[in-house]
């Protein structure tokens, strides 16, 4: 009976330790395969405007296939459901919640896949895979909505504005981050990088699996934090973030609900002043067909830019 007992005690750990390995190499392999951006997402907000021009006909964004319900709560900072929006029935206004987003990544999400992977997912979301309960999320495409070029249909790229545009590489803004394609920082991003240096600045290191946290000194053991000191670095850190916020729409605090006032309030700002609270990155147009576009069509697509309007918490 010990024999048999030991043979399967053996049986048993060969196995368990086989579905060990299996679990650690199909975690790491989502690691190495999906992109960081999905698998531990960082929140931003910031806008691009875009027009996708399908043999001459530019597609509607504001059509209720694209439109997600405005996320009201996206004023806390907290991290979106998903990565790109478009909303308030807005015609060309994309919205990235995101970090590190690419053009590929949003032609993916409207069903246009040109980066791989699954034609359905974006990738899994991974960063509550060590809490309890461990979560790993799926992160569904919003649809299938972009028109699909035919075998003779080329992609041409273009960023700028009525006053000056130009070509871009299709390949470049499928695979850079947003950001870098349209070379202008997210403001948000600028930020909240800022309110991590001053928490790094006072050398208190926040713990995520717990209240208790440590401070570290280079060559020194760590110390725990009392309660009054935590409570210190909280307050601190919700202060910075308020004033980061603050900072980015102290063109919009006077913002009401009266419509005919947020009329009179928009046409008093000047293009730069509404750029800066809406923290637009850039314009592109996306021509979908056979040949290559002439400049006044070029022209005509970026004299029609859809208006900026005031934007509360950059929504």
């Amino acid at each position: 009976m010990s024999l048999r007992n030991s043979k399967f005690l053996k049986t048993g750990g060969i196995i368990l330790a086989s579905v060990l390995v299996l679990c650690l190499l199909t975690i790491a392999s989502f690691y190495l395969f999906i992109p960081s951006r999905f698998t531990n997402p960082k929140t931003d907000h910031y806008h691009f405007r875009m027009q996708y021009v399908f043999r001459g006909q530019a597609e509607n964004f504001s059509t209720p296939r694209y439109q997600v319900e405005y996320i009201k709560d996206v004023c806390k900072g907290d991290l979106t459901e998903s990565p790109i929006h478009f909303h308030d029935n807005k015609d060309q206004i994309v919205h990235i919640h995101w970090q590190g987003i690419t053009g590929g990544d949003v032609l993916k999400f409207y069903g246009l896949n040109k980066v791989g992977g699954l034609d359905g997912y974006m990738g899994l979301k991974l960063d509550k895979l060590f809490q309890f309960p461990p979560t790993i999320t799926a992160l569904p495409i919003h649809g299938q909505s972009l028109p699909k070029a035919s075998e003779e249909d080329k992609y041409f790229v273009y960023i700028g504005d009525k006053d000056k545009f130009e070509k871009k590489d299709f390949n470049q803004f499928l695979s850079q981050n947003l950001e870098e394609f349209f070379g202008k920082n997210s403001i948000l991003r600028l930020q909240r990088e800022e309110l991590e240096k001053e928490e790094k600045k006072s050398s208190f290191i926040l713990n995520p699996l717990g209240s208790v946290q440590t401070l570290a000194h280079s060559g020194q053991e760590h110390a725990t934090v009392t309660e009054a000191q935590q409570h210190e670095i909280s307050v601190r850190k919700a202060e910075l973030e308020k004033k980061a916020i603050e900072e980015r729409n102290n063109l919009v605090k006077s913002v009401t609900n009266d419509n005919a006032a947020t009329k009179t309030k928009t046409s008093a700002k000047t293009e730069e002043e509404l750029k800066k609270i809406n923290n637009l990155i850039g314009n592109i147009v996306i021509f979908v067909q056979p040949n290559e576009p002439t400049s006044e069509q070029i022209q005509a697509r970026f004299s029609n830019l859809e208006p900026l309007s005031l934007s509360v918490c950059g929504g």
